[in-house]
C-alpha cells in the first residue's frame, strides 16, 4: 500500500515534465522536448494530458453527439487537488495506524528478549555458584532474585503491549 502511495505521488510531479514537441530532423530522426524545435526540424505541437483524461472532441459528428445521448451521464469531474487531499489523508492514517502497529510489535518483541535474558542470567547464576553445596543458599537467593525481576520486568511489559494493543483497537473503532 505505501509503495503505491509512494510511486503514485513521485508519478504525479514528473506528469508536468512530459514532452510538449515532437521534432523530426531531416535524417528522419525524432526527439520529444519541452521547448519549440529549432528551424532546421519540422515541429508538432502535442498535447499533454497530465492527469490521463482526453480533452473533449472539437469537431464531434452528429452520429457521435447521438451515441453521447443515449450512454449515461458521466460523472462530474472532481477536481485533482481533492483526490490529492483524500489520498495523502489516507496515506496519513495508513502511517499512523502503522506506527501503533509497531508500537504493539516493540512491546511484544521486548518482552520476547527479556524471557531469554532471564535463561542466560539464570546460567549465569549457575555457572558463577557452581553444584558446590557450600554455595546452594547463595545460588537460590541469585535466582530468587533474577526471578523477581524478571516477574517485575515482564508485568511492565505486559501492562505496555495492553496500551498499545489499546491504543490500536481505540484507533480501529475510531476509523
Amino acid at each position: 500500500m505505501k509503495s503505491r502511495l509512494i510511486l503514485l505521488l513521485l508519478a504525479v510531479p514528473a506528469t508536468a515534465a512530459f514532452a510538449q514537441y515532437k521534432c523530426t530532423a531531416a535524417s528522419g530522426a525524432v526527439t520529444f522536448q519541452q521547448t519549440p524545435c529549432p528551424s532546421s526540424q519540422t515541429e508538432q505541437k502535442l498535447t499533454v494530458i497530465p492527469n490521463g483524461h482526453p480533452p473533449p472532441a472539437s469537431g464531434a459528428s452528429a452520429a457521435s453527439g447521438a451515441a453521447r445521448a443515449a450512454a449515461p451521464a458521466p460523472a462530474p469531474a472532481v477536481p485533482t487537488e481533492s483526490v490529492d487531499k483524500r489520498m495523502l489523508a489516507r496515506y496519513e492514517r495508513q502511517r499512523q495506524r502503522d506506527t501503533l502497529e509497531k508500537a504493539v510489535q516493540s512491546a511484544q518483541a521486548d518482552k520476547d528478549n527479556r524471557a531469554s535474558a532471564r535463561l542466560q542470567d539464570i546460567a549465569g547464576a549457575k555457572r558463577q555458584f557452581g553444584d558446590d553445596p557450600a554455595n546452594a543458599q547463595a545460588l537460590r537467593d541469585a535466582l530468587a532474585s533474577i526471578d523477581s525481576r524478571y516477574r517485575a520486568l515482564a508485568e511492565l511489559d505486559d501492562s505496555r503491549i495492553q496500551a498499545a494493543r489499546k491504543a490500536l483497537d481505540d484507533w480501529d473503532k475510531a476509523r
